[in-house]
């Protein structure tokens, strides 16, 4: 991935795509649709008090975007499993919630930069209602530039779907952030990514 922050603003992007549901679509691309007008919808309503402002950017993202994401997954697979065991329950805990932090912060500055990106999303091929995982995949379209593809990795949890993992251009959101804390879990563990991310949250 060339860009952290470019590709998030893409993923962003990709959020802002607001559409009529179809009512014959899989319902990991219904809950992707959803949370687009929900998130637009919003944003919306801030208009003009959205820059600078990381409050309530956060209070957004928190509460539409999140939800639907499993964390927890993700934060597991951005440290591999390894490491991961060998850390003790407070220190997974607390990486989660930094995490959490940096990541959400990343994303603001993506919201903020947000300048009408259109997202054409992709129908379904040969879904199964009794299918677990899906992957949905969507192009990016810019005004000045080639489209810019986006898939995201959704996983069933009860009667709802969630996502699990994202990727722009074919890199994924999981391996971007697992390359940038090697060096730092091979010489200090998962305790000391801890520390290095508390740094940056400050």
């Amino acid at each position: 991935m060339k860009n952290t922050f470019k590709s998030l603003v893409f993923f962003f992007c990709c959020l802002f795509c607001v559409s009529i549901l179809a009512a014959s679509e899989p319902p990991p691309l219904t809950m992707l649709r959803t949370t687009a007008n929900s998130l637009i919808s919003e944003l919306n309503r801030n208009t003009g008090n959205l820059k600078g402002n990381d409050r309530l950017l956060h209070s957004i993202i928190r509460r539409i975007v999140l939800p639907h994401f499993d964390l927890n997954v993700m934060s597991q697979a951005v440290v591999g499993k390894t490491y991961w065991q060998a850390a003790d329950a407070a220190t997974k805990k607390e990486f989660i919630n930094e995490f959490t932090t940096y990541a959400i912060r990343t994303y603001a500055g993506a919201l903020e930069s947000y300048n009408g990106q259109q997202v054409k999303f992709y129908p379904v091929r040969g879904y199964d209602p009794s299918q677990t995982t899906v992957q949905i995949n969507s192009d990016v379209l810019q005004k000045d530039g080639p489209a810019i593809p986006l898939s995201y990795r959704t996983i069933k949890r009860g009667s709802g779907w969630i996502i699990y993992d994202f990727s722009v251009e074919g890199v994924s959101f999981v391996q971007n952030y697992r390359s940038q804390f090697a060096s730092t879990l091979q010489s200090s563990g998962l305790a000391g990514v801890v520390r290095d991310i508390k740094a940056r949250n400050r």
